[in-house]
C-alpha cells in the first residue's frame, strides 16, 4: 500500500520474565512487516489484521478501490463525503502543513507518481517543465474540509503514505487491553508501560556502521526517515526518495536520517518526513520551535555527525 519509508531501527528488546505472559504477533501489512508485543494482553492476529485491512481500504494509493483513490478520482469543486478516519487524517495533515511551513504536504501525489515513488511505474524521469506543471496541482491547500466533507479546488492527487502507517500503529494501540506493549510497523514504533519492569529500549542504526544510538521509549512513539539505503542517482547527483514540496524535486540536503519521538506515531511519522525534506538547519529550528525530541544524523560530507534535540 504505502511507499517504503526509510526506517532504520533495531529493536533491542529485554529478555522476558515476570508473571504475566508475553504475546508476540507478527505478520505483513502495508508492503512491510509488523510486530505487536503485549504483556498480559489478549489481542489476536485476526483483530490486528482487521485494523490493517481497514486502514488499507481507506488510505491505500496502490488499491484503486480504496477510499483515497476514489477521492483522488473524484470531481473538482464538489463536496464529497468521506469517512471519519480520512477526514481526521486530512485535517491533521493540513495542520502539519502549516506547522512545517509546507514541508509536510500530502497534496504532492502527482509529483510522487511522476518521479516513480508511488504506485505508478515510470520509465523516464520528468523534465523541469513537467515538474513545474505538476507543482501547480500539488498542494494540500487545494483541499477544503468541512463537516466531514472534502472539496478539491484543483485536480490534485493526495498521498498520505507519510502519515497513514503511523496512524495504523496508533489504531492498533486502541485494541490493546494492557498497559505494557510495543507495536512496530516497518520501523514505526509505539510503546507503553514497560517490558517486565525494564524500559523498552531501541537502537537507531548509523549509516557508517558505528554503534547504534540507544533510545529509551517511555509511553512514546518513534519514527525514522532516511536516505542512505534507498536513494537514486539523477544527472550525476544523488537524491532521496522523498520529494521537496517546494521545488517538486527529490530532496537533496545534508541529512542521512531523522528520528522523531512523539506521543502519537502518526505525528512522529509526518514530522520525520518533513524534517528529512527540509535539511538540518530548518529541521533543528522546527524541533526547537515545536519542542520535539529528535535525532538527526548528518550525511557523509558532515562525517555522519549526530545532533540530538530535546533529549
Amino acid at each position: 500500500m504505502l511507499r517504503a519509508l526509510l526506517i532504520f531501527i533495531f529493536l533491542l528488546l529485554s529478555a522476558c520474565g515476570g508473571d504475566q505472559p508475553t504475546r508476540t504477533i507478527t505478520g505483513s501489512t502495508m508492503g512491510t512487516t509488523y510486530m505487536v508485543k503485549s504483556i498480559g494482553g489478549d489481542i489476536s492476529k485476526q483483530q490486528i489484521e482487521l485494523v490493517f485491512d481497514r486502514v488499507n481500504q481507506i488510505f491505500s494509493t496502490w488499491d484503486v478501490n480504496s477510499e483515497l483513490s476514489s477521492l483522488n478520482r473524484g470531481p473538482i469543486n464538489q463536496w464529497i463525503n468521506v469517512s471519519a478516519d480520512l477526514f481526521f487524517v486530512l485535517t491533521q495533515s493540513q495542520e502539519l502543513y502549516q506547522q512545517t511551513q509546507g514541508y509536510f504536504d500530502p497534496g504532492i501525489g502527482n509529483l510522487i507518481d511522476m518521479w516513480g515513488f508511488g504506485a505508478v511505474k515510470v520509465e523516464h524521469k520528468p523534465s523541469r517543465a513537467q515538474v513545474l506543471s505538476a507543482l501547480e496541482k500539488s498542494s494540500i491547500l487545494s483541499v477544503t474540509l468541512k463537516d466531514g466533507k472534502v472539496k478539491k479546488t484543483k485536480d490534485i492527487n493526495i498521498n498520505l503514505s507519510a502519515i497513514a502507517k503511523g496512524f495504523g500503529v496508533d489504531e492498533i494501540a486502541k485494541l490493546l487491553h494492557t498497559q505494557n506493549y510495543l507495536i512496530e510497523i516497518g520501523g514505526e514504533v509505539l510503546t507503553s508501560g514497560n517490558n517486565h519492569g525494564k524500559d523498552w529500549t531501541l537502537g537507531i542504526e548509523r549509516p557508517n556502521g558505528a554503534e547504534s544510538i540507544a533510545i529509551v521509549l517511555k509511553n512514546q512513539a518513534i519514527a525514522t526517515s532516511g536516505n542512505y539505503r534507498n536513494y537514486f542517482v539523477w544527472k550525476g547527483e544523488r537524491y532521496m526518495h522523498i520529494i521537496d514540496p517546494k521545488s517538486g524535486l527529490p530532496a537533496k540536503n545534508d541529512l542521512a536520517s531523522v528520528s522523531v519521538l512523539h506521543a502519537q506515531t502518526m505525528m512522529a511519522d509526518a514530522y520525520a518526513t518533513a524534517m528529512m525534506a527540509m535539511g538540518s538547519q530548518k529541521a533543528i529550528a522546527l524541533a526547537k520551535r515545536l519542542d520535539l525530541s529528535a535525532i538527526l544524523i548528518l550525511n557523509q560530507q558532515a562525517d555522519f555527525k549526530v545532533v540530538k534535540i530535546n533529549l
